[in-house]
């Protein structure tokens, strides 16, 4: 028993990155098909264990060594696979609700298995079909933020980097690929970048603000660098129009599929991952500074080692290591949990508390003000000085108003 236990280490040791982007997202292939409550039970069997292990707070310190980190390209690649033969069966299923057969799926899974999906899903209820809409949103959060992410980060990669694009498009999220690493890595804890949360600033207007000034910025990133080249950014080389391009293409499939209710399903669809990228920029740097001009450091980014979220959304959550080295692969990223800020208890309930405006400025207003003390620069203690008196929050307010020009610096500067 022990000899076959140690067999299936190494599995787990690669597998585990993957519980989402894989298992949640391979067994929501069956469970669209299948329809009827099959997307409801897999999103609650997703949910549960993934909000208890955010509750038990168990975190994972340890910073692995990986023999063959080639597996995890060919994983990455098969996730994104998944992804898109998930959200495409969103489109049929979106067709089949309004009687139509999209590429005969309902046909070929009648006469091989005997069971009439189409006629399932004509019967489907409004949230049963919302229900197929959820298992498409957590698709597509795979296929953009999750691994996605990671395969647009490497952008000397021509193939890596066009399968990442691929993906995002089914999530209607192909600007990440541009904004993502050309635009928020170079100015994040700054003013430029409409990514990252202000002291005081409340979760529903930073998504729309962020959101907006994301798309602002990819386009003038693609118009600057044309523009160097002597080029039109109306031209064909605009990365951000042939992205665009690819979401069209995506759009037009769900049309054809599904008609009015196709549109809305994408649209939707799209919206997920949206909303969940900018739920995580507001936690990830909420109300950290950084001087335009320095380097990126480690204290700049709300680091988390929660071992669920860490499996959930491979590593990503080891933050502060990311945004110090962005050229790390994801399995090669540090704990660092005596060099950065942490979250509270996880980026889960953190997304809860952010929801809750009141109850998220009352918890992180003490944490920013250790974060001013113990690893702000004298001059980063400037800029949040005056972030405080601007927050709109008492504690910080006065903080503000108390806190001295210059201080000795006890800051962390040491990057990974």
């Amino acid at each position: 028993m022990e000899a076959e236990v140690e067999k299936l280490k190494p599995v787990w040791l690669y597998g585990r990155f993957f519980i989402v982007s894989i298992l949640v997202v391979g067994l929501g292939i069956p469970a669209v098909i299948h329809g009827g409550d099959w997307p409801l039970m897999l999103l609650i069997i997703f949910a549960v264990p993934f909000l208890l292990g955010e509750l038990a707070g168990i975190k994972d310190l340890q910073d692995y060594e990986y023999k063959h980190p080639q597996v995890f390209y060919g994983l990455e690649y098969f996730a994104e696979f998944l992804a898109i033969i998930n959200i495409s069966l969103c489109a049929w299923a979106a067709g089949a609700y309004m009687g139509n057969d999209f590429l005969g799926i309902g046909a070929w899974v009648q006469a091989v298995f005997g069971y009439d999906a189409l006629a399932v899903h004509q019967s489907h209820t409004l949230f049963q079909l919302n229900t197929i809409i959820g298992v498409g949103g957590i698709a597509a959060i795979s296929s953009t933020l999750i691994v996605g992410h990671e395969l647009t980060h490497r952008v000397g990669q021509p193939l890596t980097y066009f399968i990442g694009r691929l993906g995002s498009a089914f999530g209607l999220f192909t600007y990440f690929s541009i904004r993502h690493p050309y635009g928020h890595h170079n100015l994040v804890c700054t003013p430029a970048d409409p990514a990252t949360s202000r002291r005081g600033e409340n979760l529903y207007p930073f998504i729309w603000r962020s959101i907006i000034g994301q798309y602002k910025m990819t386009w003038a990133l693609e118009k600057k660098r044309l523009g160097v080249q002597g080029k039109s950014p109306w031209s064909w080389e605009n990365i951000a129009l042939r992205g665009w391009a690819m979401e069209a293409g995506v759009i037009l499939m769900f049309i054809y599929a599904g008609g009015l209710l196709g549109l809305f399903f994408i649209l939707v669809i799209g919206l997920i991952p949206h909303l969940a990228l900018e739920a995580a920029n507001y936690i990830e740097h909420h109300g950290l500074v950084r001087v335009p001009t320095e380097p990126m450091k480690i204290y700049h980014a709300w680091n988390d080692n929660t071992m669920t979220i860490y499996w959930a959304i491979a590593g990503i959550n080891r933050h502060s290591h990311h945004h110090a080295d962005a050229d790390v692969d994801f399995w090669d990223l540090k704990a660092v949990p005596d060099e950065a800020p942490e979250t509270f208890r996880g980026y889960g309930l953190s997304f809860l508390l952010a929801a809750i405006p009141p109850l998220w400025h009352r918890m992180m207003a003490p944490r920013l003000l250790e974060w001013d003390e113990k690893f702000a620069s004298p001059a980063e203690r400037e800029l949040a000085k005056q972030q405080n008196l601007e927050s709109g929050i008492p504690i910080l307010m006065e903080a503000g108003k108390n806190l001295p020009s210059q201080q000795t610096n006890p800051a962390i500067s040491q990057t990974v």
